[in-house]
């Protein structure tokens, strides 16, 4: 007999909906629906690149998943009003968060279905950068950063390159990029910034494109407001699709008023914002500031930490981050107590930015403090300067 939950359909089993089911399992009947039969822990994915074995420790298989979770493998091709069609069949809903996320160059970004053929993906990955003594990394944001160190600090011997048009981590605080960009020399990395000459693919063994993000093509019925070119969902302040209440958005396919920067913790956040409107529907909360903060493996043991416009560097990153991977990963797989950790960390980020608020805040009232203390000392003196001269009369 059917319970009497409502049905919620989560497409993509990423960061977002992965966030999503950990935290509604147990209100709602929860249809999970992907082209991958497994998460992966994407920001880690390079070292997977040198260890193809490690990818076992960053991924989890839905069909193991123990939160429940009716899990469909297939891809979301339209949506017309509570009915989901994927290639094969339809799903009927009550409540849908889409987090179908974005693509990426291969193999950095796999649609490879089976975790087994990820794994056989890898090793090729893996001989490919053996064979080659010339490596060409185009793109200088995080991706490009992460993916020239992790090569370089496993192969001192071969020659990896960056070109980028900008500066390296060109959106990240100045100093974010100068320790990446003296870690990148120190390691031996050719750097050429502001690149706008020809094409130089031919002149490499191997060469990786991580210039930026694709997305699929959703077709959506006409009501849904979409922003072209990319073919991203525009979401109200509580995640919702502008147009249909019942269907929320997460993650990179969504546009929000924010326009936050696209990272795995940014869609973990409107994960849980997406859980708790969908849990206390009469008190919903709207999607706030999320914090930029970042990670970025830089080979080795290094690592630089950033949040917002403060940055550091060195080791206690790197631990930082394989913590962080470790509780994900196991909240994500149900592991009993990593939930907890989970949103006790999460918690700590919101902490460090209200403490980073109120410093700004301080910081923007302190000069002010400092005019209107000289004001009052410019108008004392020429009250006395006006005393005087009465008393000379």
């Amino acid at each position: 007999m059917r319970n009497s939950k409502k049905t919620l359909l989560v497409v993509g089993g990423g960061f977002a909906g992965m966030t999503i089911i950990t935290q509604t399992y147990k209100q709602f009947n929860i249809v999970l629906l992907d082209q991958k039969s497994y998460f992966e822990f994407i920001p880690s994915v390079f070292n997977a690149f040198i260890h193809p074995e490690s990818i076992f420790d960053l991924t989890l298989q839905f069909k193991q998943s123990k939160f429940g979770v009716i899990f469909i493998q297939g891809k979301l091709t339209h949506i017309e009003e509570n009915i989901a069609y994927y290639e094969g069949g339809k799903i009927e809903f009550d409540y849908c968060a889409i987090t179908i996320g974005s693509n990426y160059t291969y193999p950095i970004k796999s649609a490879i279905p089976k975790l087994s053929d990820r794994f056989i993906e890898l090793k090729k990955t893996q001989q490919k950068i053996i064979e080659s003594q010339t490596i060409l990394i185009i793109g200088g944001g995080t991706v490009g950063v992460e993916l020239a160190c992790e090569i370089k600090a496993s192969y001192k011997q071969k020659t990896v390159a960056l070109i980028t048009r900008g500066k390296i981590l060109s959106t990240m605080p100045k100093s974010a990029s100068d320790y990446a960009k003296k870690r990148m020399l120190d390691l031996g990395v050719e750097i050429q910034e502001n690149y706008k000459g020809p094409s130089l693919d031919s002149n490499f063994d191997l060469v990786y494109n991580c210039k930026g993000n694709t997305y699929d093509s959703v077709r959506l019925n006409d009501n849904f407001e979409m922003f072209d070119p990319k073919k991203q969902i525009l979401v109200d302040d509580f995640l919702r699709s502008r147009t249909n209440q019942n269907i929320y958005c997460a993650g990179d396919i969504c546009i929000t008023s924010q326009n936050e920067t696209k990272t795995a913790f940014s869609a973990e956040m409107q994960g849980e914002i997406i859980a708790y409107n969908l849990k206390h529907p009469n008190k919903q909360i709207k999607s706030y500031w999320i914090p930029n903060t970042y990670i970025i493996s830089l080979g080795g043991w290094k690592a630089v930490f950033v949040f917002e416009t403060f940055s550091f560097g060195g080791f206690l990153p790197y631990l930082m981050k394989l913590f962080i991977e470790v509780v994900v990963v196991n909240d994500f797989r149900g592991v009993i107590g990593f939930n907890t950790l989970h949103q006790i960390m999460n918690y700590f980020v919101y902490l460090m930015l209200y403490i980073y608020m109120i410093m700004q805040l301080l910081f923007a009232i302190a000069p002010l403090g400092s005019k209107i203390k000289q004001d009052q000392r410019v108008e004392l003196k020429r009250i006395q300067q006006e005393i005087e001269e009465f008393k000379k009369q």
